[in-house]
């Protein structure tokens, strides 16, 4: 009776071991894995290149070529630089400085990748509406990520919350108005600028009423609030 406690109890221990290296292993390969795919996608995103023989087809098939229609929500637009002190008569790959290509989206929302003439990956950028500059802005050299700037610094008050704000006033900014930020010597803080189109007419029928919102970048609080009247008629 005694000899079989005995087994009993070694073969206790003996699972317990089993089940820490198991674990141990488990946990090891579930950390690679995390790193691996880490990797992939920084080696994804460094690896982005312009496909300069597709757009040159594309070119050749049509000199007016633009771009094309992504899917029903995004446009994407292709061009090129060329080299300061050119003038280009036609297209001509000795001259290119960099190539382009922008996502654009129709909640107003771009990406902008820009290459260099070998279709190497330079720069990331996004902008919203009318190239109001937003978000992480990654710059890279020989594939590899060299600096980041960040757009939204000094805005603790955010896009997302403007967008809101709009919606709150019947203004949806995806689709129309303009919004613009910077630092303002008159309130000696970060503000956002917002303009629209209420939409409402005058009494002469024609005159519509705009209207311009001023908000701390910080607090989202309101320094100015008017509206103002424009024809788009007069000049």
């Amino acid at each position: 009776m005694g000899y079989i406690k005995k087994n009993d109890s070694l073969m206790k221990i003996v699972i317990i071991i089993l089940f820490g290296i198991l674990f141990n292993n488990c946990e090891k390969n579930k950390s690679e894995i995390i790193v691996q795919n880490t990797s992939i996608s920084k080696k994804n995103m460094q690896t982005i290149n312009f496909d300069i023989e597709k757009y040159e087809s594309n070119i050749k098939k049509n000199p007016l070529y633009e771009g094309f229609q992504k899917d029903e929500n995004t446009y994407v637009k292709q061009y090129h630089i060329i080299k300061d002190g050119y003038v280009e008569d036609g297209y001509s790959k000795n001259i290119i400085e960099h190539y382009v290509e922008e996502f654009i989206g129709k909640d107003r929302y771009k990406t902008k990748f820009t290459f260099n003439k070998n279709g190497n990956l330079e720069s990331k950028k996004k902008y919203f509406g009318n190239n109001l500059e937003i978000g992480k802005w990654e710059y890279f050299k020989n594939g590899v990520l060299s600096k980041t700037e960040n757009k939204d610094e000094n805005f603790s008050f955010g896009l997302d919350d403007v967008l809101k704000f709009g919606k709150k006033n019947n203004i949806d900014f995806q689709k129309t108005g303009e919004i613009s930020r910077q630092f303002s010597k008159e309130f000696n803080k970060y503000i956002w600028e917002l303009t629209w189109n209420t939409e409402k007419l005058k009494a002469d029928g024609k005159t519509y009423i705009f209207r311009k919102v001023i908000l701390s970048g910080l607090t989202g609080e309101k320094l100015y609030d008017k509206e103002y009247d424009l024809n788009p008629l007069r000049r």
